[in-house]
């Protein structure tokens, strides 16, 4: 630990103590589940719209973009500007709207009304599933650099630190609600971007050249390249970043619980709208500078040192390389803390917004919203924490970058949840034996691409040809999930008695849009 200095210390810690005392302040302003978790439904949707960037990014994101853009190109960053230019406006024109005019405490009630509740139960249980996963991969991104700031390769020292870090978010989300885990992440989002902008500059100001350089070797490196189309399945090019940013994001976007809880929050349309654009805007600025600061990694190690570049080259080593240079060759700045606190802001954002909307859930969708209490609440809340620190314990064993595993849980998860609401709000024909056949269909194909597929030997990968690729690319897990449910979904209604126009009436997105 010699390489945090008392400075160091002094910027994470207070940082630490500012987000507690947040969380302990909004504990005294509720009164029962609306004050818990949807904040009273008035508030700013300012700090909605930042909450809403930093819960879409965070710790993975911290240490897997840069790493993207130093081993790799812009690709990635492609799928992303779906949110900003394509995602966003499509929720915006037509999915808001209808949301609010539903008047649903949960995204997932609009599922028992359409089709049964054990659809709206299934989807709530696919929604926790993702979360859990989603919150394991942000803690285990903090194990990564943990690893290189503490230098330490200890698992008891590693997993007592994320012990740390899971249940201190989980203390301060179980007291404040979700008041506390917006405008903690409104926090948060300012400490992860003003951190990874400092270091831009630093990197640059180090490049033997400075900026003319960093463009020129970028460049003839084709760093910046984002429109490749050779390659098939197993490439990362711009088929499979136009499939992972349209299938993922727009699921996150329209079937998460979590995203229709910060809907909620707000008092009107416009509100909402306002607070997705502010999310767009970050996240075309901030992932931005996410893979500036990878490409100016790559541009100082080709000069410096290739050596510690190319060791970490393979597996979850790629996500250590931005922590390794902050460590020994950014020193004096007070760098590591502001690392160190960026990093609790990214994990802790994901893990607020995490067990706060598992709690949610739970009490909307199995619940039936019943009034328990802000105690029983906030038990449940601490509970969920627990269990996703733990999670995220298992998952710190793992050999792998930890987009590709956020990839794959979300590209089953989400996908899933997405393809289900699609067949509600454009099918009427759609019923909920269609639905449930629709999810079989997608898991089957799931458990294809990422069990069967990556289990099979050189010659069986052989005879897959073109479609072995997808082995070791989870960019497609979204698309191939998505579009097969809902083929199964669409088959099987039209061949079995169609729902009753009781479960239509107001439902249908498109008849209501024209209406």
């Amino acid at each position: 630990m010699q390489n945090i200095s008392e400075i160091d210390w002094i910027i994470c810690i207070s940082y630490l103590l500012v987000v507690v005392g947040l969380g302990f302040y909004f504990s005294k302003q509720q009164a029962n589940n609306d004050d818990y978790f949807f904040g009273g439904r008035h508030m700013h949707w300012l700090p909605v719209g930042l909450s809403l960037f930093a819960a879409t990014f965070s710790s993975n994101s911290f240490v897997g973009l840069p790493a993207e853009a130093a081993f790799g190109n812009y690709h990635q960053l492609l799928a992303i500007f779906f949110i900003p230019f394509v995602v966003v406006p499509i929720t915006c024109i037509w999915f808001v709207p209808f949301y609010k005019s539903l008047g649903f405490i949960s995204l997932y009630e609009y599922l028992e009304r359409r089709f049964a509740r054990p659809v709206r139960l299934m989807a709530s249980l696919i929604f926790m599933v993702y979360l859990a996963g989603w919150m394991g991969t942000m803690l285990l991104a903090v194990t990564r650099i943990l690893n290189v700031v503490l230098e330490t390769e200890s698992t008891s020292q590693t997993l007592a630190t994320i012990a740390g870090v899971g249940l201190l978010a989980t203390l301060y989300t179980s007291a404040g609600g979700v008041k506390a885990v917006i405008w903690t992440d409104t926090i948060q989002a300012f400490a992860l971007c003003g951190g990874m902008l400092f270091l831009l500059f630093l990197i640059i100001d180090n490049i033997d050249g400075g900026l003319a350089t960093y463009i020129d070797v970028a460049t003839s490196a084709d760093k910046f390249q984002m429109f490749r189309t050779d390659g098939g399945f197993a490439e990362r090019n711009f088929f499979s970043a136009c499939a992972y940013g349209f299938f993922v994001y727009l699921g996150a976007q329209l079937a998460s619980y979590g995203a229709y809880q910060r809907y909620i929050t707000v008092e009107s349309v416009w509100d909402v709208r306002r607070s997705l654009i502010l999310k767009g805007v970050f996240t075309l600025f901030s992932c931005t500078l996410f893979f500036l600061v990878g490409t100016a990694l790559y541009v100082y190690f080709q000069q410096t040192n290739f050596g510690t570049f190319d060791s970490y080259s393979t597996g979850s080593s790629k996500d250590q390389l931005l922590p390794h240079f902050v460590v020994h060759y950014a020193g004096g700045y007070g760098m590591t803390g502001m690392i160190l606190a960026g990093l609790f802001a990214a994990a802790m954002s994901s893990m607020d917004t995490g067990i706060n909307s598992m709690t949610a859930t739970l009490v909307t969708d199995w619940l039936n919203g019943r009034e328990l209490g802000i105690r029983f609440n906030r038990i449940v809340t601490a509970v969920f924490g627990v269990i996703a620190t733990s999670t995220a314990g298992a998952l710190a064993l793992i050999d792998s970058p930890v987009f590709d595993l956020l990839l794959s849980i979300s590209g089953a998860t989400l996908g899933l949840l997405l393809a289900v609401l699609m067949l509600g709000m454009f099918v009427p024909r759609a019923n909920t034996i269609g639905v449930v056949c629709g999810l079989a269909a997608g898991l089957a194909v799931f458990a294809v691409i990422r069990v069967w597929i990556p289990n099979l030997e050189q010659e069986g990968l052989n005879e897959l040809g073109v479609f072995a690729g997808l082995k070791s690319n989870t960019w497609w897990d979204g698309m191939l999930t998505t579009i097969p449910a809902i083929a199964m979904g669409i088959i099987v209604s039209y061949l079995t008695p169609p729902p009753a126009e009781t479960k239509l009436q107001g439902l249908l997105l498109l008849r209501w849009w024209k209406t």
